[in-house]
């Protein structure tokens, strides 16, 4: 094996966590601690809850989870939108960020949901609401929805893109 060909492997292999993880970018924050910092990164599907264990949150964990691929190729990125931050489940395989509480106070009166509500909202990479639902979002649709996008036609492209 030649040197060069060597040295690209090494570098695969020190990358492909980061691809794992499937960011926008290599600038883009893996959990992000603010919509400012998920802008042109990623797609928050921001997951307004009365609860932390409420059954329409964990429904919509478990959606996410089994085409936890398909989500991250996507980069839809899971904002759950709860009382308490501290005892927010996650899910096992897609991408999630648990922001502080004050980010999740912001969020909810930005978009004006009340504590008892449940809602969803997906967000393009500027922060602009592209889907509201009452109810937990099949990937179908998100996957949907999103394929409308003038980036998304671009992310296509990329090889090994879905």
């Amino acid at each position: 094996m030649s040197c060069t060909r060597r040295a690209a492997a090494v570098l695969a292999l020190l990358l492909a966590p980061l691809a794992l993880h499937a960011q926008a970018k290599l600038s883009c924050k893996v959990q992000p601690a603010t919509l400012a910092e998920a802008q042109n990164c990623w797609r928050p599907l921001l997951v307004f809850s009365p609860s932390s264990h409420n059954p329409q949150l964990i429904a919509q964990e478990h959606i996410l989870d089994r085409d936890a691929d398909d989500m991250m190729d996507r980069f839809v990125l899971l904002v759950p939108v709860v009382p308490h931050a501290k005892s927010t489940p996650t899910p096992l395989d897609s991408p999630w960020s648990v922001m502080p509480q004050r980010q999740m106070d912001q969020i909810r009166a930005r978009f004006h949901i009340p504590a008892n509500r449940f809602q969803i909202i997906l967000l393009d990479e500027m922060g602009k609401p592209i889907l509201r639902s009452n109810a937990p979002v099949s990937t179908r649709r998100l996957k949907a929805v999103i394929r409308t996008l003038p980036r998304r036609k671009v992310e296509k492209l990329r090889r090994g893109a879905n």
